[in-house]
């Protein structure tokens, strides 16, 4: 007899939300281009999922609540997102992007397959989740380095707020060259070296 839940299917994940473009409505909305009752356009870039640089250009009108959307020209397809205009009690409004495949409401669109769509319609996880203390060690310490020196999600940050991501970088280097140092030590340990690799 099977145990709890063993009747269960099994989810099966397609890969990690890191390995794919993103286009991060949140992103968008710091560089100014979600403006209640405006339409706009710029030019996003990622540079860390393929050996080549990939563009896209992004048109987000907002002209009319009702029917907002964004326009994605990608490769020379098209793609079409609908956005939802929440309004907020005291004024204003929050915007959603509208998934293509699931309907739902979501901040994030990852490009997998020729679709954009969110992270649990194309059955995405997080690096996180399956990395080890190392591993996730040194995915900080990249991710302080883009913060630094800036790139298509970071503005290039400056003064005060530089100085102190750069001492949290230190801070994150050192850690990881500890962990790194402690596991080549157990490994040492196992196979009865006497000394660590990189020894003389």
């Amino acid at each position: 007899m099977g145990g709890n839940n063993s009747g269960r299917r099994r989810t099966v994940t397609r890969g990690a939300v890191e390995q794919f473009p993103c286009i991060d409505l949140r992103v968008l909305k710091r560089a100014g281009l979600v403006r209640a009752g405006e339409c706009t356009y710029d030019t996003v870039h990622w540079q860390n999922q393929a050996p080549e640089t990939l563009s896209a250009k992004i048109f987000v009108d907002l002209s009319d609540a009702d029917d907002a959307s964004m326009r994605v020209i990608m490769s020379g397809e098209r793609h079409r997102i609908a956005i939802d205009c929440v309004p907020c009690p005291y004024g204003g409004m929050r915007a959603y992007f509208l998934c293509p495949i699931n309907g739902t409401r979501c901040e994030q669109l990852l490009f997998v397959d020729g679709i954009f769509a969110s992270r649990k319609a194309h059955g995405l996880t997080y690096a996180s989740q399956s990395e080890d203390e190392l591993s996730r060690t040194r995915r900080k310490v990249r991710k302080l380095h883009r913060q630094i020196d800036g790139d298509y999600r970071f503005a290039r940050s400056r003064g005060g707020k530089r100085w102190h991501l750069i001492q949290r970088l230190r801070d994150a280097e050192f850690e990881a060259k500890t962990l790194y140092y402690d596991r080549l030590r157990n490994l040492t340990d196992r196979s009865g070296a006497h000394r660590m690799p990189g020894d003389r």
